[in-house]
């Protein structure tokens, strides 16, 4: 397991496979830079299981969603567990869910939880089910 702390945020590669993104507060653009230079985009699985911890999230300007939106993102897919996600994130994420699987191609999965027991458990059923060929 990997630890990275990114100013109030951190950032948790498991040895499981699936990482961890608890945010604090607002994130800035800064830190938005040091999260993604965290990725090794060389030695990027063909799935991505993420779960983002969102309970105490503060948001981000729009330059800052820029630069995560256009980092590259070479894996085959991406599940992404919210935890503490509200109506209008929950909106927010569905909505730019389909707009990029409209540009990119399938490639987006997201699911909201209230506890990371169960958001594990559906990342975990959600690369299965990719690896035995059962999604799109």
């Amino acid at each position: 397991m990997r630890t990275h702390e990114i100013g109030r945020h951190s950032l948790i590669y498991g040895d499981d496979d699936v990482s961890t993104m608890i945010y604090r507060g607002r994130v800035s653009y800064a830190e938005m830079r040091e999260i993604l230079a965290t990725e090794d985009l060389s030695n990027v699985p063909d799935v991505v299981l993420l779960i983002c911890d969102i309970r105490a999230f503060g948001g981000m300007d729009s330059e800052t969603r820029r630069l995560g939106a256009t980092n590259p993102k070479p894996a085959k897919r991406y599940f992404t567990a919210y935890i503490g996600a509200g109506f209008s994130l929950r909106v927010f994420v569905n909505m730019w869910n389909r707009a990029t699987n409209f540009i990119h191609g399938e490639k987006y999965v997201s699911g909201f939880f209230d506890d990371e027991a169960s958001a594990r458990a559906w990342l975990v059923e959600q690369r299965e089910a990719f690896e035995r060929g059962e999604m799109r």
